[in-house]
């Protein structure tokens, strides 16, 4: 991939005036994947250990095959965009995300693998922001529908998907039996 963006402007209503985007998404390089992916390891791990799912000696390996299994090609996965978000403004980094468009089912899918905003630009506004332009992304692309996965504990952003308009489609429920 280039350095290009990967969507050029993207514009939002606000009352009656329109303003762009503060948000600007660029593709990631190798070097800013293997960073990105890696994270998204190590969170993976701790969510499951967290909730019950891995043991903690186990956790780092099992996450690392799930991430081998979502992403086969790494970088290159079909259908996958890795993406750093830049403040349009100040093209400073404000953190990544990853999201796949595909077609099944004889729908347009989009999905958003992986948000992560960087501890300093956290509650400024960002999050939001990141998911109303993947949502102009999405209908840009034909999709019907944007998709995503959360974990129960993950309180904060429940409540700003939820503010967002995003609501539950499914629950995934265990009990412990000690």
């Amino acid at each position: 991939m280039s350095a290009r963006q990967v969507h050029p402007r993207i514009h939002r209503r606000r009352g009656d005036r329109v303003t762009e985007s503060r948000l600007r998404l660029v593709p990631m390089s190798e070097a800013e994947f293997r960073a990105s992916r890696d994270r998204g390891i190590a969170r993976h791990a701790q969510e499951q250990v967290h909730a019950g799912v891995w043991a903690s000696q186990h956790a780092q390996g099992e996450s690392r095959r799930d991430f081998a299994q979502l992403l086969p090609k790494g970088r290159g996965t079909p259908s996958y965009r890795f993406c750093r978000v830049l403040d349009s403004s100040t093209g400073t980094s404000v953190g990544e995300t990853w999201f796949s468009v595909r077609m099944k089912g004889g729908r347009v899918q989009f999905w958003v693998d992986w948000i992560w905003i960087r501890p300093s630009s956290r509650r400024k506004g960002y999050g939001g922001d990141l998911l109303r332009l993947l949502e102009e992304m999405a209908r840009a692309r034909g999709a019907g529908r944007i998709g995503l996965h959360v974990l129960a504990g993950n309180t904060g952003a429940i409540a700003l998907y939820s503010k967002l308009g995003y609501q539950m489609t499914s629950h995934r429920m265990a009990k412990e039996l000690e």
